[in-house]
Parts: structure tokens; C-alpha cells; sequence
């Protein structure tokens, strides 16, 4: 979205702000207390709430702090929160002063913990577990007091470890290999963060102050910033593959189709990354190297070289072999929206009119733009509004019968994506209702483009469907142009995010600087879009959502907009209704999550606790089941198996979603 004068007057201030002689400074020590204390002064003064950052912002920054460092409280003990505590109500004056010692001295304190706590590891998984001898377990421990001894620390760890390696055990994991796999976990999280750097403590400190605002504002560090620039616009510059951290190693998980590595052919996955050289320089090793800064030396621009010496596992032992891979750019696949025209027989009652419905599917997973490229070349460049364009002028060709848009778990992108992806099904008209801070300015925003199809259109959303897709949902449903179906209602995010970059290699503050409102006045915030047509889902039963949040912006409504509506759903609504009724009754699906659900409700979700018995008594119910149900399922598809026909078409069945 557009950025005001107001809020680009504030961002030259911020770079005021960061002394000339800091990009001459060590790059490990950027976050010194002049960067600190802008980077405060600026979020507050640009923050949508307008709230100042005072006693009882700092008493939330204090408990959010700890939280991200021991969020179910095994690590610390009560004497190490009591001994900070008298710091509670003046961390509001130590970050408008730029002062984050406290936060270092607490990180320090939380890796004496962590490394104990590795000790006690160490020492319990030496013995062995008598699992029938029961012991209880209190599920969720965010909300539990700390350890008030070291003897009380030990008793919930090994209970914890009993517990875990149950776990492992159920799922048919042998004890020794659970063990091992137990002392990796929390051997890879000590190596973690025992190579934290302050800039990294700092870090986490600030994002703990913004999330004492609100939920979706952060304060993105170098590479954070770039994560969320590749997430955006779906590519990046680089060799093209997924790496893991395992063991001190970088571990390549995957190959990106159709990127550097892919084309060069010789990278496979589970090669270990030991070195990375830059072009024709030497070889630097990256064993034991956080893998955040190993992506930092691999990620490169395109047409650069980048060296990768490698350890490949073969029958012989291990061999060691370099390799040198020219960057490229690489487009995420994965994340494009993808089509699918479906051929589904027509109702009893329309089949008259015609025997089938060919229904086009496009599924899309987040609303990209690659901002850059559209700088660049506004009448061609990667975006979701784009390719879902192109999909929709495909499907008229074809004749389709009717669209579904698949939002389900689309956390949202762009806002300028989702209006203009509006336009296409309702033209020039208003979208969405954009209101600042105070109320200093209210836009509404209109689509640029123009309406490309004009068919029986249906929408797919549940509880993770977020932001964007809640703007697209809501103004579908309030012009009538298209049948909402899936969870009871959406996520519930109705605020707008910005990024204002810092100086290169600072990062960038993401700040909600406003909350938008559909064009019936009603907010998204909390409370979601709600759906015409509710299909069952475990989701409906969870505690999902906005609303589940801490410190999310309340719900609000302001004066609706002139719109006219394009539709009359209201007259189909009831008999559409019915017919999703009938094939719900109908679905062993259906009826199978609805059994789900009833037990998620009765047993699952007031469960505080468990235990060492209850989990495995548990374990041998379900497999007994599962093995009936595979059991039932063989002997149907022995019967199936009587023509190659019928065989192909239950192939096809299988790759439909059962919704």
C-alpha cells in the first residue's frame, strides 16, 4: 500500500538518527545504544495504537522476554525472575535510553540454565525407564510457576524426558535411537544459541517490545528482512537449494527445481556443506556455523560464483568434492497459484440441463509480489492478482461452469494484490477501507482492474486463512459475488502492516500502521469473515485465531462506503445450504471428522494433563482401531479391484480434495 507523508517524514528522521560513524563500525556490534534508542523512538511514534511505552508496556515486555526464552518454564528458576523482576517497570526507561544489559544478563543467565539442564540430560538418559510406573504431566507449563530449586528443576526434567522419549517410543522409535535423538534436540539447541551474538539477544528484546503492541509488528534483523523479502515475491538469488543445520553440519535437504543447483547437476540431498568459498577466493568452513550465517555466504547475486566443498556419504565411507555453482535467480514454484479444471457429475435435480460441471480450481497459498521487479518493469512482473488473472481468462476460454478460489491457510501478502485480485471479479469498485492511527486518515481503496470473469464464483476458507484473504472473502460476501464455504469464520487479522527499512544491515521495523475495514464498515479484527456454507473441521474447534493472541487491537466498525451490490446469493443461500447438509449426512468423511471433533471437545481439549499409563493405554486404542479401519479398507479394495477402470477412476478420487 501507499506510505503517507506523515509516516515517510517519520522514516527520514530515523535515518537521522544513525550516527554517520556506524558503518564503519565492527558489523558485529550494530545494535549499539544510539540504533537501539531510534529504533525505539521510531516504532512507538508510528505504532497504530499510539500507545506510549510506559510502566505497563514494560511490565508486558518483561514477561514476553522470558517467555520466548523458557516459554514453559523449565530453565529458569524462581530466584533467577525474582532477581530481575525489580527491573519489571523500568525497561520502558532503559530502551528509550537505548540500555539493553538487563537483556544480556538474562540471556546469560538463561545458557547456566540451559547448559545444567543438558547436564541433567546427559545423566537420566544413562538409565533406564520403567514406563509402568506412572507419573502425570501437565501439558500446557506456560502458566505453571518456575522450579523454586535446582532438586525441583531435576524432578520436571526427567519427567519431561520420560515423558518425551514415550513419545518416541509409541511412535516406534527404539529407546536407544530415542535417546539419541533426545540429546541431539537439546545439544543443537545449546550449540544454537552458545553462538548468539548481542546483536542477536538484542534482537529478541526488541521484538519482545513490539509484541507487547501488538501480535503482527516486529523488528526484522538483516536476514529476517531478507526471509521476508523471498517469502513476498517468491524468489530469491542463490543456488537453489533447502538446507537443514544437523550435527554442526549443513545438511542439503532439497534441490529447488529448475534452479542453479538443479541445472548443475551435481549438488544432491544429505550432502554435507563443510566449506563456501566466494568466486575465486579460499575455502572457509561453516562445521559448527549457525545456518542462518552458512545461507548468508551461499546466497548470492546472480551470476556470481559461489564454491561448495562437500562430505557425501557413499557404501565405501565418505567422500569429499568441490563444487562450483553460478548463482541464479530462483522462482518458488511451490508458492505460485496453481489451476485445475475438475469434471463433477451435475445434481440429480439439473441433470436435464446437462450430465457434468467443469469446475476450475485455482489454489493459492499467499498474495506475492516481487515489489522489486514491479519497480522495475510495472507491465511485467511476478505477482498472485497476475498469475490468478491469467487462470481466470484460461478457465473462460475453456467454458468452465464455475470457479473456486482456495484461500484455505493463505496467511495473506500484499495488500494491493488482494485488491486488485477483487477487481477481477467486480471491476473498478471499492475494495477495502484503510484507517490510520487516530483516524488521521481514512482511505478507501479501488481496484485498477477489470473484471475478467463473471461466473457462479465459490470461496474456500478456514481458520488460517488471514489478512489479504480476509480482505478479498469480505468483499466478496459484501457485493454477493461469491458463496464463502469451509471453517465458521477466518482468522480474524484486520490490521496493516509496513516495512520501513533501516540502513543497509540493520534490518527494518514491520509496524501496523493501520486496520482495514470492508466496505460494509465492518472490521476483520478478532472476530474474521464468516462463511455461508460451514463445512465440519477439527479447526472450528480449536482455539485459532486473532482472538487468541495476546495484545491483539480490538474489534471496531466505522461508516459503511456507497457500493452497489453485483448479486442476490441470499435467494440461493437456503437450497445451497441444504444440498451441503445432504452431502455432509451423506460423507463418511464428514461424519468421521465430526466424530473427531466431539472427541477433541470431550476428551482432548479440557485435558490439563496426562500420564505414563493413560498415553500408552491410549497408543494401544488407536492402533487397535487403526489396524480394524485398514483392516475394513483392504477387504473394500479387494472387492474394488475387479475392472482397471474403476481402479484408475478411484486414482482420481484420491487426488480430490475431500471439502
Amino acid at each position: 500500500m501507499k506510505v503517507s507523508k506523515y509516516l515517510l517524514l517519520r522514516l527520514a528522521l530515523l535515518l537521522f538518527l544513525f550516527p554517520s560513524f556506524l558503518a564503519a563500525q565492527d558489523e558485529k556490534q550494530k545494535l549499539t545504544g544510539p540504533v537501539i534508542k531510534g529504533i525505539v523512538e521510531q516504532f512507538v511514534s508510528m505504532h497504530y495504537a499510539q500507545k506510549p511505552l510506559d510502566d505497563e508496556m514494560s511490565a508486558k515486555i518483561f514477561k514476553l522476554y522470558l517467555n520466548r526464552l523458557d516459554p514453559a518454564h523449565y530453565y529458569f528458576l524462581a530466584a533467577d525472575v525474582n532477581e530481575f523482576r525489580k527491573y519489571e517497570t523500568r525497561i520502558d526507561d532503559m530502551l528509550l535510553r537505548g540500555k539493553v544489559k538487563l537483556a544480556l544478563e538474562i540471556f546469560e543467565r538463561f545458557k547456566v540454565r540451559l547448559s545444567e539442564r543438558l547436564a541433567m540430560m546427559e545423566e537420566f538418559l544413562a538409565e533406564d525407564f520403567n514406563f509402568s510406573r506412572d507419573a502425570n504431566w501437565t501439558l500446557e507449563r506456560d502458566d505453571l510457576p518456575y522450579p523454586e530449586t535446582t532438586e525441583e528443576a531435576r524432578k520436571i526434567w526427567r519427567t519431561k524426558i520420560k515423558f518425551d522419549l514415550l513419545t518416541l517410543k509409541l511412535a516406534d522409535t527404539s529407546i536407544k535411537d530415542g535417546k539419541e535423538r533426545l540429546m541431539k534436540r537439546v545439544r543443537g539447541m545449546w550449540k544454537d544459541f552458545s553462538q548468539y551474538e548481542n546483536d542477536d539477544v538484542v534482537s529478541i528484546f526488541l521484538n519482545s517490545m513490539t509484541a507487547a503492541y501488538d501480535p503482527h509488528s516486529s523488528y526484522l534483523a538483516a536476514q529476517d528482512l531478507k526471509n521476508f523479502d523471498i517469502s513476498i515475491k517468491l524468489s530469491l538469488e542463490g543456488i537453489g537449494a533447502v538446507l537443514r543445520w544437523e550435527d554442526g553440519y549443513t545438511v542439503v535437504n532439497s534441490i529447488v527445481p529448475g534452479g542453479a543447483a538443479a541445472r548443475h547437476g551435481k549438488l544432491k540431498a544429505d550432502d554435507r556443506i563443510i566449506a563456501v568459498a566466494q568466486g575465486e577466493e579460499a575455502f572457509e568452513s561453516v562445521i559448527d556455523m549457525r545456518l542462518n550465517n552458512v545461507v548468508q555466504l551461499i546466497r548470492g547475486k546472480r551470476g556470481t560464483k559461489v564454491g561448495l566443498q562437500i562430505l557425501r556419504k557413499t557404501k565405501k565411507g565418505f567422500d569429499t568434492l568441490k563444487l562450483v555453482i553460478v548463482r541464479d535467480k530462483i522462482i518458488l514454484k511451490d508458492g505460485e497459484a496453481r489451476k485445475q479444471i475438475f469434471v463433477h457429475p451435475s445434481p440429480e435435480e439439473n441433470k436435464t440441463a446437462q450430465e457434468t460441471n467443469r469446475i476450475g480450481v485455482i489454489k493459492l497459498l499467499s498474495f506475492y509480489v516481487d515489489f522489486n521487479d514491479r519497480r522495475k518493469n510495472p507491465k511485467n512482473y511476478k505477482s498472485s492478482s497476475r498469475d490468478v488473472k491469467k487462470h481466470l481468462k484460461e478457465f473462460v476460454r475453456e467454458n468452465v461452469d464455475g470457479v473456486i478460489l482456495d484461500l484455505r491457510s493463505n496467511g495473506g501478502g500484499g495488500l494491493d494484490e488482494a485488491i486488485n485480485m477483487a477487481g477481477l471479479f467486480i471491476g473498478h469498485n471499492p475494495v477495502v477501507i484503510v484507517r490510520q492511527s487516530g483516524g488521521r486518515r481514512v482511505t478507501v481503496h479501488r481496484s485498477r482492474e477489470r473484471a475478467v470473469y463473471d461466473g457462479p464464483l465459490l470461496i474456500m476458507l478456514n481458520r488460517y486463512s488471514a489478512s489479504a484473504s480476509e480482505i478479498l472473502a469480505g468483499a466478496m460476501h459484501d457485493y454477493q459475488r461469491a458463496i464463502l464455504a469451509g471453517d465458521t469464520t477466518t482468522f480474524g487479522k484486520g490490521t496493516v502492516q509496513n516495512i520501513f527499512q533501516l540502513p543497509e544491515g540493520y534490518g527494518a521495523l514491520k509496524v501496523t500502521i493501520a486496520q482495514f475495514y470492508r466496505v460494509s464498515g465492518w472490521s476483520t479484527q478478532n472476530r474474521g469473515v464468516e462463511t455461508s456454507l460451514v463445512l465440519p473441521s477439527l479447526y472450528n474447534a480449536r482455539d485459532i485465531g486473532e482472538s487468541t493472541l495476546d495484545n491483539a487491537l480490538p474489534w471496531r466498525s466505522i461508516d459503511q462506503v456507497s457500493y452497489r451490490v453485483s448479486g442476490n446469493l441470499k435467494k440461493v443461500l437456503p437450497k445451497l445450504k441444504q444440498l451441503s447438509e445432504n452431502r455432509i449426512a451423506n460423507s463418511e468423511f464428514f461424519q468421521k471428522v465430526k466424530e473427531d471433533v466431539q472427541e477433541y471437545l470431550t476428551t482432548i481439549k479440557p485435558l490439563k494433563y496426562t500420564s505414563i499409563l493413560k498415553m500408552q493405554e491410549d497408543d494401544l486404542r488407536r492402533k487397535t482401531q487403526r489396524d480394524q479401519e485398514l483392516e475394513s479398507a483392504s477387504e473394500k479394495a479387494d472387492e474394488d479391484n475387479s475392472d482397471d477402470t474403476e481402479i484408475e477412476e478411484e486414482k482420481k478420487e484420491i487426488q480430490r480434495d475431500e471439502y
